[in-house]
């Protein structure tokens, strides 16, 4: 009766249809299943993965380490404020990963130093390296720069010429993260 509903006349169609569809959900471009991180290399990050439980006894071994010595010797305690973790925001990480060497190209990595601020606490100070493992020094951000970091950075340090660093992360304690397994 209708030519248009005789069997097969839709199947070219309705495969054009899906596989569009499925193209444009499964694509490169579509469906957003990286949330617009970046990609990442899988050989280059598979020598620093290690298991939870190897995490997890290393976070206990510091922990044990640090009570051993606040026993044994009670100043040690007041005198490095170890704390157990510091955390510092993506667009720190995306600041630092932007920077270019002195030819043009991005940021190999983080390096991150061991510090102490004024107040004796132990602090990470983050540079960005080249691929010849060159610390990349440069001035970040300005106090004035619409693109402000969205964390404790100090405004003394905005105001400074030259080159910068990147410290001063949400430290625990006191602003620690829920009870977990690194975390007890």
């Amino acid at each position: 009766m209708n030519k248009f509903m005789r069997p097969g006349s839709l199947t070219l169609p309705a495969f054009l249809l899906i596989a569009s569809l499925a193209f444009t959900l499964f694509s490169c471009g579509g469906g957003d299943r990286d949330h617009g991180r970046p990609p990442y290399n899988v050989d280059s990050v598979k020598n620093h993965v290690i298991p939870l439980g190897l995490a997890i006894q290393y976070t206990k071994d510091f922990r044990r380490t640090i009570d051993t010595f606040n026993t044994k010797c009670p100043g040690f305690k007041d005198s490095l404020q170890f704390g157990r973790s510091e955390a510092f925001n993506t667009d720190s990480y995306d600041l630092l990963l932007s920077q270019k060497d002195s030819v043009g190209r991005l940021a190999a990595g983080i390096r991150i130093y061991y510090g102490l601020d004024k107040e004796g606490k132990m602090r990470l100070v983050l540079v960005p390296y080249d691929v010849n493992g060159n610390d990349i020094l440069h001035h970040l951000i300005s106090a004035d720069s619409t693109k402000t970091p969205a964390g404790g950075a100090k405004t003394e340090s905005l105001t400074v010429d030259g080159p910068q660093a990147l410290e001063d992360g949400t430290r625990c304690p006191p602003v620690c993260p829920p009870p977990g397994p690194l975390n007890p």
